[in-house]
């Protein structure tokens, strides 16, 4: 099975020492999104996504959104638990495809492909995801 972003995100968290935990995970989750509003911003990819299931990420998210003028969307996964996601709102497109992602009605294999365009990803990651030889 192919892992899924979160656990590098994991594994680089816990990598920081920086101060107290409180501090290491606002500064990640700063980093982490700024990164990712910057390319949808700039239109690098359509959208970007973050795995994260605390109330920190969410907050931080809704900040880092707001400088770049972007829309922030909590998505429940078919699976159990969400994701935070970014995108432009004067995309269409792209606001289409979000919302295709929250009617439940994609087979796994759709759905992670399309995750996948949504942040960017070219088709032969896509395709070494969906096939489970994701490194």
């Amino acid at each position: 099975m192919a892992n899924e972003c979160s656990l590098y995100y994991k594994r680089v968290f816990q990598a920081l020492e920086v101060g107290d935990g409180k501090e290491a995970e606002r500064i990640f989750w700063a980093g982490i999104l700024t990164g990712i509003c910057e390319q949808v911003m700039m239109r690098v990819k359509p959208a970007g996504m973050v795995t994260a299931q605390t109330e920190k990420a969410e907050q931080i998210a809704a900040i880092v959104c707001d400088v770049y003028q972007l829309h922030c969307m909590r998505l429940d996964k078919p699976t159990g638990g969400y994701e935070i996601w970014v995108c432009r709102l004067d995309d269409e497109e792209t606001t289409a495809a979000l919302a295709q992602l929250k009617t439940g009605r994609l087979d796994w294999g759709q759905y992670h492909a399309l995750r996948g365009r949504l942040c960017g990803y070219p088709e032969e990651a896509i395709r070494h995801y969906t096939d489970g030889v994701w490194p």
